[in-house]
């Protein structure tokens, strides 16, 4: 069994690969693009470990949270490469790739320099999710153990205590083997947005704005 899998969601990317058994990982490093060098990445990763495109059968995909164009170049990429061969899919967002690390709690992305996911976790399940401002997080009592990773600097008021997640890549890539072993595929990935696109802000804004 060969699965190859991105992560383009944050500002590291990252190439995921299973190939007879060994596991890689591949690390896009914050100053480079994600759209001029991840097939870069991809085709190096293979080449290493000596498989051919044709030779992987499951590709997954890492949906979002994130920027709208970082979800789009993962999604995207995902489509193109897969498009000759109709393999099977796995598509999972972050929050559900680290669920079986988190029982309860809450986890913490970064999403803008004002503003922050949370995923909120109870019994290894999301049972919530969306954006909170800094201002809104500051007046937030989370009942739960609060869930940071070690790659992201958020602006987390001081009387917070967070369990910082060192292994994030890890355990995506853990969470791809299991959804991979439960036959848990899709025939059409789609993206997970939570926070609205720069372009769709400022038309609301716009709507918003008296009409002269």
């Amino acid at each position: 069994m060969n699965i190859l899998g991105i992560d383009t969601t944050k500002k590291q990317a990252y190439v995921f690969g299973v190939f007879n058994g060994k596991k890689v990982i591949d690390i896009l490093p914050a100053t480079e693009k994600h759209s001029e060098n991840l097939l870069t990445h991809i085709e190096g990763v293979l080449n290493f470990n000596q498989v051919d495109i044709s030779e992987i059968d499951v590709f997954a995909n890492v949906s979002g949270p994130g920027s709208f164009t970082g979800i789009r170049i993962g999604l995207t990429t995902v489509k193109a490469l897969n498009l000759p061969f109709n393999k099977k899919i796995v598509n999972i967002n972050v929050f559900e790739g680290l669920k079986s690390y988190i029982k309860n709690g809450v986890l913490l992305l970064e999403c803008t320099q004002s503003s922050v996911y949370f995923g909120k976790y109870k019994n290894s399940k999301v049972i919530d999710y969306g954006v909170l401002d800094y201002d809104q997080l500051a007046n937030q009592a989370f009942d739960c153990p609060i869930y940071v990773l070690q790659e992201e600097q958020l602006n987390l008021p001081l009387s917070y205590k967070v369990n910082v997640i060192k292994n994030y890549a890890n355990l995506i890539l853990e969470q791809i083997i299991l959804e991979v072993n439960n036959s848990s595929f899709t025939k059409t990935p789609m993206p997970f947005y939570i926070a609205l696109s720069q372009a769709e802000k400022n038309l609301l804004e716009k709507e918003r704005s008296p009409k002269e």
